[in-house]
């Protein structure tokens, strides 16, 4: 179980969730509140919890009213987040480092379970004045009503959907504040750049059937049918207690009508993709010479190659990975030689996380305050314009410095140069195509959000 730390239950006290249990006449509401306590302590000693569980909650001992406290909804059961976590700390530590204070409250959760919104409520009862996450589409979505009805400053390092733009777009033209920002672009950047890299005219889209799968999945078919292409899709349930397995979704292509003039397969999955792709290069019935295409939710680099002798035998077509990425300078080189795990296996969005965490945490000294509600504007106009800084120490140097000259500050990021439009969406970026061959040697060209390629000396 979670545990529970004494300090949690003295804050939800303190917000006035127990306020609901009104005193009888006469009657302190301190004694009803300690026998509230009492009771629930009991349960835990019951239930098999000791007084050093009690004690050991991830917030025990923060007292957000004294401090800048940031939140994460990033699913520690995913591995697609360690670099995220571990991004938000190096952050923590630069922040530290430079002097300011900030502290890390972390929400644990099965991401596309529906338990996202669960923890949310949790790190608004404890007092967070900010939130980095969620890192999915779908748990973003099930959050953002929440997190815009209570005001509470998010930024995502990696939800994609469209959804989310229309939901901010919705707020911002009935004239209220958005509260939900992300890092990462919409699909509908991703959309056109993927449709273009398909060749042949018989394509193939096999995609999880939830907000991200679909979010990118429409906008991909109209792109390719446009082009003149024929689309045929598969979709499957990617939760835990409906996902039909590898086999089955590589059945459910097998069987569709003249498979064998297959041209090409999209494969807009997540970690599931491995074993699903592997399965279709495996099969007796899809074309050899079929090219794969893959979205940015799985990474072809990350564990799928080498490839066993009979998929060798059905990978002619090669490979062509797409995912939002910065550009491979020098900085983010730095960056990534400072995690725990080989740099060349670092998230291409733990930059973002990093980023998110930082401008948070200017956008609240910026405007002198940790209130959501008065800082929320900041998050526009220390990433834009103004006297480029390229490190926190530096930009909260100029903001702190006890003079209005170099307050109007332009955060740098990691992830590149940051800006908003109205509605929380970042106005460019950059996509990485990555092309691999069936032994997994690959080539890369960076492009705009035009699809346009540009030059990094790298390659």
């Amino acid at each position: 179980m979670r545990s529970i730390g004494i300090k949690t239950i003295l804050q939800v006290y303190k917000k006035g969730i127990l306020n609901e249990f009104k005193p009888m006449k006469n009657m302190k509401k301190v004694n009803v509140f300690g026998h509230i306590v009492l009771l629930i302590l009991s349960g835990l000693f019951f239930s098999g919890c000791s007084w050093d569980d009690l004690w050991s909650g991830d917030d025990d001992g923060v007292d957000c009213g004294e401090v800048f406290c940031l939140g994460t909804l990033l699913a520690e059961s995913e591995s697609f987040n360690r670099h995220l976590r571990e991004a938000v700390e190096l952050a923590k530590e630069d922040i530290k480092n430079a002097g300011e204070d900030i502290e890390i409250i972390s929400e644990d959760f099965r991401a596309g379970e529906e338990e996202a919104e669960a923890s949310a409520m949790r790190l608004h009862e404890i007092g967070v004045h900010a939130v980095v996450g969620p890192s999915f589409s779908s748990d973003a979505i099930n959050v953002f009503d929440f997190i815009s009805k209570n005001k509470i400053v998010t930024i995502s390092p990696s939800a994609t959907s469209p959804e989310i733009t229309k939901r901010n777009k919705a707020l911002v033209d009935g004239r209220e504040q958005n509260y939900f920002f992300r890092l990462a672009p919409s699909d509908l950047f991703q959309a056109p750049i993927l449709a273009g890299e398909i060749t042949g005219s018989n394509v193939v889209v096999v995609y999880r059937d939830d907000a991200w799968g679909q979010g990118l999945f429409i906008p991909v078919k109209e792109n390719l049918e446009s082009a003149g292409k024929t689309v045929k899709e598969v979709k499957y349930s990617p939760k835990e207690d409906e996902f039909p397995g590898a086999e089955k979704v590589v059945e459910m292509v097998e069987m569709l009508d003249e498979i064998e003039n297959t041209d090409s397969i999209v494969a807009l999955v997540f970690s599931e993709g491995k074993k699903i792709i592997k399965g279709l290069l495996a099969s007796d019935t899809i074309p050899d010479e079929t090219k794969y295409y893959v979205g940015d939710g799985f990474l072809l680099n990350d564990g799928f190659f080498p490839l066993g002798d009979k998929e060798k035998e059905g990978a002619m077509g090669g490979f062509t990975n797409i995912t939002s990425s910065p550009l491979p300078e020098k900085r983010l080189a730095e960056f990534k030689e400072r995690f725990s795990d080989d740099a060349e296996s670092v998230s291409s969005f733990a930059a973002h996380a990093y980023d998110a965490t930082v401008i948070l945490h200017l956008a609240a000294l910026a405007a002198g305050s940790t209130e959501p509600a008065n800082y929320v504007q900041e998050i526009e106009k220390v990433s834009e314009s103004g006297t480029e800084c390229y490190t926190y120490a530096t930009c909260a140097a100029a903001l702190t410095d006890g003079t209005e000259t170099n307050d109007d500050i332009n955060y740098q990021g990691l992830s590149g140069p940051i800006a908003f439009n109205n509605y929380g969406d970042i106005k460019s970026g950059f996509y990485a195509v990555y092309t691999y061959d069936r032994e997994g040697k690959s080539s890369v060209e960076y492009v705009d959000f035009d699809g346009k390629s540009v030059s990094t000396g790298t390659n």
